[in-house]
């Protein structure tokens, strides 16, 4: 029996529909999220507790079911990306989207018992600027990158359609907020900082993810663990999913096959951590 322990393959499939592709008989599924896409998904095939669905504003204001999963102690997990998500949007345009919608959805669950929020995948760089007044229970965010808040425009700004002359401008933006900087600050646009001011705590993600999820006792009776994402790179070794996965198998004395969608620059050093590598393409 192997452990199937694979993150989202971007574009094409959830972690759970990569989980179920690299499965064979009889292997124990774990599909993981780092805080991006498929957050809710990892939560609730790990952890079970129950899905609803209720209404909120896209980065353009308009109103979409978004998922948002209880759990029968009170605690409420959200992901961001379903609600200010890229997927499903007909533009991309930086300087005018707004992170309002998971500010509302945050306000409405003010009452939960906790809070866990999966912080990636946004569509914005807004430092969550015109969210409403709010107070939150306590809330563990995870988040998919280690990024500064200053930094947050330059590196990500334009996989959200950030032109070279938006980035000066989303900066400053984000300067003006009076923000708390550091790791993780930058993550969804600067909306780390802003939960960060609210009292939150932010997490790496895919570390914290393993610990919810028990992966340690998910390895137990396996002889073997499996692993990937949509692409291996040089930027795997900066926390990604899959790194983490192999360096925490490894530490169990497992063997680690990693499988991925592609390669990009830098690839062979990342490789260099699994016992066996394969592509799609």
């Amino acid at each position: 029996m192997r452990l199937i322990a694979p993150t989202a393959f971007k574009g094409t499939m959830s972690p759970l529909q990569a989980a179920q592709r690299l499965a064979g008989p009889g292997d124990r599924l774990l599909p993981l999220s780092d805080g991006g896409d498929g957050f809710i998904e990892c939560v609730q095939q790990g952890l079970g507790g129950d899905i609803n669905h209720v209404p909120a504003a896209d980065p353009f204001g308009r109103i979409r079911s978004v998922p948002v999963l209880l759990f029968a102690d009170g605690t409420v997990a959200l992901e961001c990306a379903k609600v200010i998500g890229l997927a499903g949007l007909d533009r991309l345009d930086p300087l005018k989207a707004s992170s309002r919608g998971l500010g509302d959805l945050l306000a409405r669950h003010r009452n939960a018992s906790r809070i866990w929020l999966g912080l990636g995948g946004s569509a914005t760089v807004d430092g969550g600027r015109d969210w409403p007044a709010l107070t939150l229970p306590p809330t563990t965010v995870f988040c998919d990158v280690t990024t500064d808040l200053l930094d947050a425009a330059r590196i990500y700004g334009p996989q959200k359609g950030a032109r070279p002359e938006d980035i000066p401008v989303l900066t400053q933006r984000l300067s003006l907020l009076g923000l708390p900087r550091g790791p993780r600050t930058g993550a969804a646009g600067g909306l780390g900082a802003k939960l960060a001011s609210l009292g939150a705590e932010l997490v790496e993600g895919a570390e914290r993810i393993l610990d919810v999820l028990g992966f340690e006792d998910a390895c137990r009776g396996c002889e073997a663990v499996v692993t990937g994402e949509g692409r291996l790179d040089a930027s795997s070794l900066e926390g990604k999913l899959p790194v983490v996965v192999a360096r925490r198998a490894h530490a169990l004395g497992l063997p680690v096959v990693g499988h991925f969608g592609c390669k990009g620059e830098g690839w062979e050093r990342a490789a260099g951590l699994f016992d066996q590598v394969s592509f799609e393409a």
